[in-house]
Formats: structure tokens, C-alpha cells, sequence
């Protein structure tokens, strides 16, 4: 899995910007389960699909659906280079983790 597109959607009052990301493959549940060991996850179940929002700490949020290659993340522009890193971080876990299986 990797990121094939990235675009900034908004940027809120609070100096905080809105991306969206479209990844190379769907998220699933392994995705879920490596999000999981990072920081707090929420799921809410919709018509068989987990609609999921991820909280790490404080600064950096990212929220999606899965079986859906969009995500989108909510971070304040000085944490721009620490979001980047954790999202590379996820998806080399992400590929590893897979290789691995």
C-alpha cells in the first residue's frame, strides 16, 4: 500500500489543515490492526463497513471507511512533518506486516 495522491481540502480557523489521501489498495481490517497499536481508534459499524476515526495523542487525527482507498488527515501545520513521517511509519508497517504473511 502506498499513497498515490495527497490534496489539501481546508485549512480551519485553528491553523490545523484537512488532507485527503488516496491509497494504492482499500483499508482493511490488518490496516485497522497496526492503526490500533499507534494511538486510539474509534469504529462505528455501517452497513458492514467500519467507518473508523484514529487519535494520536493530540495533534494529529485521521479518519476513513473501510474497503475505501480515501483517508483523511487533520493535523496543525507545525506538526506537517511529524504527520508525514507517522503515515510513512503506517505504511511500512502496513507492507512488512503483509510481506510477512
Amino acid at each position: 500500500m502506498y499513497v498515490v495522491k495527497k490534496k489539501r481540502t481546508s485549512t480551519c480557523t485553528d491553523g490545523s489543515s484537512i488532507y485527503e489521501y488516496t491509497l494504492s489498495d482499500p483499508v482493511d481490517k490488518p490496516f485497522l490492526a497496526i492503526l490500533e497499536t499507534f494511538g486510539k481508534i474509534e469504529k462505528r459499524e455501517l452497513g458492514g463497513l467500519l467507518m473508523f476515526t484514529f487519535r494520536k495523542e493530540d495533534w494529529f487525527t485521521l479518519k476513513g471507511m473501510s474497503d475505501d482507498t480515501i483517508v483523511y488527515t487533520n493535523f496543525k501545520s507545525s506538526y506537517a512533518k511529524s504527520a508525514e513521517d507517522f503515515i510513512e511509519s503506517l505504511l511500512k508497517t502496513y507492507n512488512q506486516q503483509r510481506k510477512s504473511e
